[in-house]
């Protein structure tokens, strides 16, 4: 149990810490949140290919050797993923620094340590994208000169080889924990009672929550650190910072790998499942058909019964309506604190770990214990799914309301219905100064934000020596304040404390749902049946639900975007996001596909009086049979009838 839950949580682990640096590699490589959510996609695209015909194949046979071999792929497709860094990382740094140079000129390229340490160290001084008056107003001609061409060229097709890298490598971690998502719980299933597989299976989800939890945490934990351990200039909680993203998959990878080592050595029936004599005896006289191994020209005719299940259908659809706003909103939950309440990477997070991921799994673990003391009907725990859908939607549409606006920002002119919104200029100075008027840099002064000193019109900079941080002054725009510094200003916004104390309550009510949505899929089919159907949910969700999830609500951050890092006319990353448009779609969306969902459970719930939750063990029935006297009819009765399908 315990390799079994160790695998769980590096898997979740490895998957929401690549969602936690999500940030920091669209930053490092220039791309947009389409790219990187169509990324995300391809480990969903790895479970759709495999998962059938795994769990078909390898659900009756020796399921422990199956989900080892996953795993040994999973690890070696982790260490594929932080190779990037080890084969460009010092050239996309020095890539980096020439990009966001403007007129200034620094010392010849070098690649060593030493030389790309001191450019990192000394960009806030050699770049302060200051205001110089008298020019024609834009950089595009001189920004674009024959070096920074080039670097962008070279960065770019850097760029197309990492995010080869990066898909296949995803790609291939999605075909290796298929073994473990789909094989798992059904063997654990297999080998505990009926009546404690609840508590198992509430244990083993709620422990599996730790996984993404974890991942949250270890990537707050890397990304305090820069990218190659050197001092940039700036801390971060500065835009530019980046973070030492490849340290996850190294150490997540490492773990993977000792672990399946314990997992080959893994019966294929637990010993505490192993039958006495008496009831192999009574077992047999039950049910006197041998079990036929899987062919491949059978395989067929067992996706039609499961595809004939009404309920199974049902249900399924109603996993991916779940599964689809969670996994798109916990995919950029960090994205969205950072831009709607301006926390660091580090905290964001840590927030999205504890408020959301582990207060899912103490829902999660509740709700199990109170099926297993409680034992509702199948129709009652089919309501209470519908129910929670509906306490989720509802509290995203609230959530649509509750955030902090941009009224800081210098020039900022709020959307509405026939205009997006916009960062206009701060004065006439301003539009006279002759800098990148697209570069993003906040600097703060007497409490308004300006997104860089060009847009402020500062035309001096200096170090603060206490603190490292840069000062402006001479500011065109700012006349009352004699100096600005660089980084946001402090946020007092106070309605961050009831996103969380809402969030956190919707989360907690979907998760109480998680444990009873499991048991209704294991037994709404055929006992033989269980890990078929889990194959198909599995593959459900990952191409209705997490292949095009990402991608949606990547576009849909996207949407939001104020200002893109632009290079050379090339946009890149978005350096700034519209908070409202951001919140009103991101949540919206969120809500509506959780109301979908909704209408599904009451499918369910209407249906869901044919499905015995708790049926009785087949084993301790055999026993039973054996020690009494029994008809011949009621001997022949299956201990588990299949349900009935008709609609």
């Amino acid at each position: 149990m315990v390799v079994f839950l160790l695998a769980y949580i590096l898997q979740g682990m490895y998957m929401t810490y690549f969602v936690s640096v999500i940030t920091t590699i669209e930053k490092l490589f220039q791309i947009k949140s389409k790219t990187t959510g169509f990324l995300l996609s391809a480990s969903e695209m790895g479970q759709i290919c495999t998962a059938m015909l795994l769990t078909y194949f390898a659900g009756r046979g020796h399921r422990p050797r199956w989900i080892a071999c996953g795993m040994v792929l999973f690890s070696i497709a982790a260490f594929a993923c932080a190779l990037p860094h080890f084969i460009f990382g010092e050239q996309l740094m020095h890539s980096s620094v020439i990009l966001q140079q403007q007129q200034q000129v620094l010392p010849a390229r070098s690649e060593s340590s030493s030389s790309l340490m001191w450019h990192n160290a000394t960009r806030e001084m050699l770049n302060p994208n200051l205001c110089h008056l008298g020019g024609n107003g834009s950089l595009a001609g001189s920004e674009c000169n024959e070096e920074r061409q080039l670097e962008q060229a070279s960065h770019s097709k850097i760029t197309v080889i990492v995010l080869c890298i990066f898909f296949g490598s995803l790609l291939s971690s999605g075909i290796g924990q298929t073994a473990v998502a789909t094989l798992g719980i059904p063997y654990i299933d297999d080998n505990v009672g009926s009546k404690q597989s609840p508590m198992y299976m509430a244990v083993t989800i709620g422990m599996r929550i730790l996984g993404p939890a974890s991942g949250f945490i270890f990537g707050s934990f890397c990304t305090r650190w820069y990218v190659n351990f050197s001092n940039p200039g700036f801390d971060a909680t500065d835009p530019r910072w980046i973070g030492a993203w490849w340290l996850g998959p190294v150490a997540i990878g490492s773990l993977m790998l000792l672990t399946s080592i314990a997992m080959f050595s893994f019966p294929k029936q637990l010993r505490g499942k192993q039958q006495t004599q008496a009831q192999v005896v009574a077992a047999a006289a039950a049910a006197p058909e041998p079990e036929e191994k899987p062919k491949l020209k059978d395989f067929p005719k067992t996706v039609r019964r499961q595809l004939s299940n009404d309920i199974l259908m049902f249900r399924t659809a109603s996993c991916v309506f779940h599964l689809l706003p969670i996994a798109g909103l916990y995919t950029f939950l960090p994205k969205y604190l950072e831009t709607q309440f301006r926390l660091a990477t580090y905290d964001a997070n840590m927030i999205a770990a504890f408020c959301g991921i582990l207060v899912m799994g103490i829902g999660i673990v509740i709700s199990g214990l109170f099926i297993l003391k409680r034992k509702p009907t199948a129709q009652g725990v089919a309501a209470w799914i519908a129910f929670t859908a509906l306490v989720y939607s509802a509290g995203m549409i609230i959530l649509m309301f509750i955030g902090c606006s941009m009224d800081d920002f210098s020039g900022y002119k709020a959307g509405n219905a026939h205009s997006p919104a916009l960062i206009e200029p701060t004065c006439s100075a301003a539009i006279n100064c002759t800098c990148d008027k697209e570069n993003f840099a906040p600097i703060c002064a007497d409490g308004t934000m300006y997104i860089s000193a060009c847009h402020a019109g500062c035309s001096t900079s200096s170090l603060r020596p206490s603190d490292n941080r840069t000062l402006y002054s001479n500011c065109a725009c700012i006349p009352d304040a004699a100096e600005a510094v660089n980084g946001y200003c402090d946020n007092n916004c106070k309605n961050f404390i009831y996103f969380i104390l809402i969030f956190a309550i919707c989360v907690f009510m979907h998760s109480t749902s998680e444990v009873g949505s499991m048991l209704l899929v294991m037994r709404c089919t055929h006992p033989k049946d269980k890990a078929m159907a889990m194959g198909v949910i599995q593959s459900a969700i990952g191409l209705f639900g997490n292949v095009p999830c990402p991608i949606i609500y990547g576009a849909v951050v996207d949407s939001a975007c104020l200002i893109w890092k632009s290079v050379c006319g090339k946009h890149g990353a978005c350096s700034l996001y519209d908070a409202d448009t951001f919140r009103h779609y991101f949540l919206g969306i969120t809500a509506g596909i959780m109301f979908l969902a909704f209408l599904m459970d009451l499918v369910v719930w209407r249906k869901a009086h044919r499905i015995d939750i708790a049926p009785e063990d087949p084993q301790e029935g055999a026993a039973a049979a054996n020690g009494r006297s029994l008809d011949v009819s009621e001997s022949k009765q299956p201990i588990t009838p299949a349900p009935d399908t008709t609609v």
